[in-house]
C-alpha cells in the first residue's frame, strides 16, 4: 500500500465533495477523519506521509490548511495542483492537475464512507468532538500555548481501535 501525501487525501475529498454536489470548507476537509479509518481498517498502517498536529480547533493537517487557507470559511471549490520537479533540475517544475484515478480503490472506498457520514454535520459540531477526545484535551494547556505534539499514528490507531464510540463516522 501506497503512503500518500496528505494533499493527496484532501485533494480526493475535495474531488468527491464537487462530483456530489455538497460544500466542503477548510475546516471541515480538517475534521472529515479518513485517517483514523485507515488507521483501524488496515489495523495501523499509515495512510499518508505526514502527521496532523494538535490545534485550537482540533487536528490539521498543515499542509492541507495552508494550500487551502485562502478560502477562509468558505466551500473550497476545486482540488490543488501539484507541482511535480524534475529530478535532473529542482528549478523545473511541471504543473499537474489532481487526478482522483490516482488514488487506491480502497482508500477511495475508505474515504467515500467517511465522507458520507460526516460531510453533513456542522464543522464546530466536529471541533465539538475532538475536543472531547482525550487524545486532543488532556493536551489543551500545551495547545493553548502552542507547544502541543503532533498526534503519532500509533497513538490514533490505539485510540480509534480501542474505543468505539470514538468512531464517529460508523452509523
Amino acid at each position: 500500500m501506497t503512503k500518500y501525501n496528505a494533499m493527496d487525501i484532501a485533494n480526493y475529498l475535495i474531488w468527491l465533495a464537487k462530483d456530489k454536489g455538497k460544500d466542503i470548507t477548510n475546516l471541515k476537509l480538517q475534521k472529515i477523519f479518513v485517517n483514523a479509518k485507515y488507521l483501524v481498517d488496515s489495523k495501523g498502517a499509515p495512510l499518508m506521509d505526514q502527521k496532523f498536529e494538535r490545534w485550537a480547533y482540533g487536528p490539521v493537517m498543515y499542509s492541507v490548511y495552508s494550500n487551502f487557507r485562502s478560502f477562509g470559511s468558505q466551500p473550497i471549490t476545486e482540488p490543488a495542483g501539484t507541482y511535480v520537479y524534475g529530478s535532473d533540475n529542482p528549478l523545473e517544475a511541471q504543473f499537474k492537475k489532481f487526478d482522483p484515478n490516482k488514488i487506491e480503490d480502497k482508500v477511495k472506498k475508505i474515504a467515500g464512507d467517511v465522507f458520507d457520514a460526516l460531510i453533513d454535520k456542522n464543522p464546530f459540531d466536529l471541533v465539538d468532538y475532538t475536543h472531547s477526545e482525550t487524545i486532543w484535551s488532556k493536551y489543551r494547556d500545551e495547545i493553548q500555548k502552542r507547544e502541543a505534539p503532533d498526534y503519532e499514528n500509533e497513538e490514533l490507531y490505539k485510540y480509534f481501535k480501542s474505543d468505539s464510540k470514538a468512531r464517529i463516522w460508523e452509523p
